[in-house]
């Protein structure tokens, strides 16, 4: 099957990434919207919304569904897939999800923000042993011991893969309810991450309340830190650099929402989407296909 390939690539659904994507389809491109989550569940957790000119008194629930149905009704593709990985290429950027691979001749990067805090150790064990993606990840540690720390439900079907393949899975959800039972080689346990030791490798997960040994430790938060899916990302301090365009410091890939820093607003990340995506096609537009 051919990979399929795409104009812009938004990878985020909400405000900023349904703002993009609106655009890209009135500008005629090809659109992937990758959106595994619920469209800023943030958002439609706002009880009202009263600052966003033209929708006075409006329910975050309310404003996101207008949102997603103005978006969705100029047919953008529509990928409920988490990007993991983005890797630059001489024509198109390759993006991987946990099962599949896509194409795209620039990104929009609309992600949001980490909302949990990283954890010490975390980023100097990156490919030493800590992994953001089970199903891209697992099979390195086919028999081994290894734990996965979730902040969403979508942690369990990934705990769940790697107890097909995995001698013993720790699995620490992070967030109400908790699962009740998993996979028997899934062992449900408590505690907040604390720090990841080791030497050269992952050795050990050190929580509130155990310690575990282990030689992998994945974790599954609703956004990852976006330095880690696309690395080279230039960054300032925690949030993602752009220039005024929405640019970054890689070409073809242009950023916009939270994920660009304060103020975090609904109308700042509407304004950033169309920007960024306006920009895209103004590289788009030069670049020869």
């Amino acid at each position: 099957m051919d990979t399929q390939r795409f104009d812009i690539a938004v990878i985020g659904g909400g405000p900023a990434g349904l703002s993009a994507a609106l655009t890209g389809r009135v500008r005629n491109k090809q659109v992937a919207l990758f959106e595994h989550l619920n469209h800023s569940e943030k958002l439609q957790k706002a009880h009202i919304v009263d600052n966003y000119l033209g929708m006075p008194q409006i329910t975050g629930q309310g404003m996101m569904q207008q949102f997603v149905a103005h978006c969705l009704a100029q047919k953008p593709t529509l990928i409920q897939e988490k990007v993991v990985t983005v890797f630059p290429g001489d024509d198109a950027f390759t993006l991987l999800t946990p099962v599949n691979t896509y194409e795209a001749r620039t990104v929009i990067l609309a992600t949001g923000v980490v909302s949990t805090p990283l954890f010490k150790g975390e980023k100097s064990f990156l490919g030493r042993g800590v992994s953001y993606c089970a199903t891209c990840d697992g099979m390195f540690y086919k028999d081994k011991d290894v734990a996965v720390i979730s902040y969403t439900s979508e942690g369990e079907p990934e705990a769940e893969f790697l107890g097909e393949i995995c001698r013993n899975v720790y699995y620490l959800p992070q967030y109400r309810p908790q699962p009740a039972a998993l996979r028997s080689q899934v062992k449900i346990v408590t505690g907040r991450p604390r720090f990841i030791e080791g030497d050269t490798q992952v050795e050990k997960l050190v929580t509130d309340k155990a310690e575990h040994k282990v030689s992998g430790i994945f974790i599954i938060r609703q956004s990852d830190p976006v330095e880690n899916v696309l690395p080279g990302l230039a960054l300032d301090g925690e949030v993602i650099q752009v220039n005024r365009d929405m640019s970054t410091n890689i070409p073809g890939v242009f950023a916009a929402g939270d994920c660009t820093g304060k103020p975090w607003q609904i109308a700042k990340a509407t304004g950033e989407g169309l920007i960024a995506v306006l920009s895209a096609i103004v590289y788009l537009d030069k670049k020869p296909i």
